[in-house]
């Protein structure tokens, strides 16, 4: 259903209607932010990154090709800004808002949640010390649930170099773990 309705807001704002562009965009909006978010870490950078990258779009727009999946596009382009942004920005994420984040369980002890969120705060900050390359994929595929080829199309690059870098993204989140178990606190 969504595709039908899509090609009919792709077709109306490839002639220029912005509201059809617009209608298009929304109904992306939160994949996009979430996404985004993943990446930066940070719920202001997020905003700012999934705006800059619906900007970017709206820009490029007459480069889509109609034959893409338009999500794939997208998809694209955000993972692409958000990238940019981190390299331009250097230093250290923070993922305290997320893991504080609606995570409220009440069917949980309050133990429980310590060690839940102690453990989630080391695969995060795991995750944050992985080059990018490794970074996105793990956040498409274990964060957002992406399949293989959804995540090769997005970052552009084939099948299985998508497979390798999982894997290899994977070993090196479960030596850091390993470290962090054996008492080395220094993610």
């Amino acid at each position: 259903m969504k595709s039908s309705v899509n090609s009919g807001l792709i077709k109306k704002a490839k002639k220029g209607d912005g509201q059809a562009f617009g209608a298009l965009i929304q109904s992306y909006e939160r994949f996009v932010y979430n996404v985004v978010y993943r990446i930066t870490g940070n719920p202001d950078d997020a905003k700012d990154v999934s705006q800059e990258a619906f900007i970017k779009a709206f820009k490029n727009f007459g480069s889509y090709n109609e034959t893409w999946a338009f999500s794939t596009w997208l998809y694209r382009i955000a993972i692409n800004t958000a990238v940019d942004h981190l390299r331009k920005r250097k230093n250290e994420i923070s993922y305290e808002d997320y893991i504080n984040e609606g995570k409220e369980n009440y069917s949980v002890s309050v133990e429980e949640k310590v060690i839940s969120n102690e453990s989630l705060k080391y695969i995060l900050k795991a995750v944050n010390t992985l080059d990018e390359d490794f970074k996105v994929v793990i956040v498409l595929k274990d964060i957002e649930g992406l399949d293989y080829k959804e995540i090769s199309d997005i970052i552009g690059c084939p099948v299985g170099t998508v497979k390798s870098r999982l894997s290899r993204a994977r070993g090196k989140l479960r030596n850091i773990i390993k470290l962090c178990k054996k008492g080395s606190d220094n993610i």
